[in-house]
Parts: C-alpha cells; structure tokens; sequence
C-alpha cells in the first residue's frame, strides 16, 4: 500500500510539474497605475497580438499566465503609451516591479536575465548617442547572436529607422551572425526564416551588382563595345557576336540539359518570331556537355546557337561572369549592354524599347 502511494506522488508530482512547465508567468507591482488596464501582448511580424489584460488593484499587483512559446520570443506589458518588453525562453516566473511613467526599465526584475539585457537596449537608445547604441547593439549580437535579445538589437529603431542597417557592410556582419545562428537552431521558427530570407535576398543582390560593375568595367576597357565572342555553331562554322553588331542583340547562356529547357526554348522562339523582323537578333552560346545532344537541337533553331565547350571554352563565361543558367544580356544597336536578365518578365519590355 506504500509503494502504491509514492507512485501515485511520484505520478501527481510528475503531472503537475509537466503542467507548470508548460505556461509562463510575468507577476508584480505597477505604481501610479491603480485602476487602469494593463495589457498582456506578444510581438510578431505583423504586429502585436493581445493575449490577456488585467486592471490594476489599489496595491498596484497583477499577474497574467500564458502557455509558453514553442520558440523564445518577445513579449510586452502596455499601459496607454509605456511598455516592458521582455523575453519568455526557458523562463517560466518572471517577477518585476514596474512605475507607469516610465516602464523601460523596470524597478526590480528576477527570473530573466536576458529581460535585463533588453532592459538595457532599450534605455541606451533614448539615452546614448547613436555611435555608443550602435557599439551597444553589436557586442550585444556578439556576445549570444542565437539569444531573443540579439534578434531584438538588430531591429531597434529611432525615429522611425533602423540603427543597424543590413545594407550596411559594416552592419551586414551582424546580420549575418543571427541569421545563421537561428537557421541552425531554429529552423521552422518562421522569425528564422524570414531573417535568412532576408540576409541571403541583400547577398545575392550585393553578389548581383558587383557581378554587373565587373562586367561593366571589362566592357569599359575592352576595344569594341562589348566583348566579343567567337565560337563554333553546330556545323563546325566560326560564329563570332560582333558578326550582328547594329541589331539589337540577346546574348544568351543556356544549356539544352536545363531542366527547364523545352519552356525556355519556347520562350526565345515566340521574342524570334515576334521581332525578328523588327531588328532583333539571337546569339545562343550553350553550355550542354554533350555536344552531340546540343547539335540534334540546334539544328532546328533559327538564330545563331554556338557551343561553350565545358573546361575548354571557360573563358567565354568568364568574361561575361555567368554564373548561373540561363543568363541573358541584351545590347543595343550601339553595342551596349543595357540590361542582364535570368527571365523574360523584364527583358520583353526592354526589348520593345529598344527597337
């Protein structure tokens, strides 16, 4: 009969330990509130959601319980225009005591240090100037970049901008770090995904324009106005670009083996068909390893379509610095490059300008 009851102890204790752990709870003093509504709210991307809201008691206590979050985030108690924010993660009783003029930084805070840390980035911007926040924010990021509290640096703003700007090469580091960190530890978290997203779109753009000052400068320094080609079509003739100087050009790198290749082939033959007539030319230098597969379609096409033997004729996508397939450039009838395109949503309309 003993042993039964400290199972059934072990058991109950187990149960209502499962549930505790379970919610979190923020509890204490707000002075000079009696009687208004405090609110309980968790942040997101799209805005702030109430969760819960409480009125203030004579002796200034209150108290809200939530169910915890499945990943940390950030929470916030709002009186009129003042807020607390702080962090729920593996925290689950945080104790403060609060004055409703100013609600920054709280009077007494326990349970969560990293509440404290927040605490501190948030008084530093209304005190310090932007340089000594800016210093704040990054050792900040430094010191934990997987933290709620580095993911909050990152996004504080004054006047309405943000301090630390992604766009920024000396920020962007920053960005980065928090970023990889939350992808490798929280990757469903939909704030770790939209961070990323948002890291890797400022790379590739970043990658994408000094891909485009590179070749800008290469054509800048060539003798003609753009960087000729010369390569065999699929009869073994030489086909060079600079053969079509005076029409409106589509360079185009490509590849029959592309997966996508049957819909882009389509793509090029209704622009050949289109405007043709009107000016405009192909030059098609395929990347396929297999000659002979590149040559059975070829064949069928009606502008020029050359062959950029892989490991031998390199140095074509090099000058041109393709890295990706397809790439298409359009030169004007004066030999200008006016544009790199990888779809033909753009490259239509700029085509119509230009005849």
């Amino acid at each position: 009969m003993r042993i039964r009851c400290v199972i059934l102890l072990a058991a109950s204790l187990l149960f209502f330990g499962c549930k505790h752990g379970e919610y979190f709870q923020i509890e204490g003093t707000l002075d000079n509130a009696e009687g208004e509504m405090l609110y309980l709210e968790q942040t997101s991307l799209m805005g702030n959601i109430v969760l819960d809201s409480v009125r203030v008691k004579s002796s200034g206590k209150f108290s809200f319980r939530q169910r915890r979050p499945e990943y940390p985030d950030i929470y916030q108690l709002r009186l009129d225009g003042q807020r607390f924010v702080f962090v729920v993660d593996s925290t689950e009783h945080i104790i403060v005591g609060l004055d409703a003029d100013n609600m920054v930084v709280p009077q007494r805070l326990e349970g969560s240090e990293k509440t404290g840390r927040l605490a501190e980035l948030r008084q530093s911007v209304l005190t310090n100037t932007l340089d000594e926040h800016r210093e704040l924010q990054r050792s900040v990021v430094l010191s934990d970049p997987r933290s709620m509290v580095a993911y909050y640096a990152l996004h504080q703003t004054r006047g309405g901008r943000y301090i630390l700007n992604p766009y920024d090469d000396n920020d962007l580091p920053y960005f980065r770090s928090v970023a990889t960190a939350f992808n490798t530890f929280m990757p469903q978290y939909y704030r770790s995904k939209a961070l990323y997203k948002q890291v890797l779109a400022i790379i590739n753009e970043e990658k994408a324009a000094a891909n485009q000052q590179k070749l800008q400068q290469m054509i800048e320094e060539a003798d003609n106005a753009f960087l000729d080609i010369s390569l065999s079509d699929e009869n073994d003739q030489t086909q060079s670009l600079s053969q079509l100087r005076g029409k409106l050009i589509l360079l185009d790198f490509s590849a029959i083996e592309m997966q996508q290749s049957k819909g882009y082939i389509f793509e090029l033959r209704e622009l050949y068909n289109k405007y043709h007539s009107r000016g405009l030319e192909i030059y098609s230098v395929s990347v396929d390893r297999s000659k002979l597969l590149w040559q059975q379609s070829a064949e069928n096409l009606p502008w020029t379509t050359v062959w950029c033997e892989p490991g031998v004729n390199d140095k074509v996508l090099l000058t041109y610095n393709v890295q990706a397939l397809p790439t298409m450039f359009l030169i004007d009838k004066k030999g200008e490059i006016v544009g790199r395109y990888v779809d033909f949503g753009e490259l239509k309309k700029k085509i119509e300008s230009n005849l």
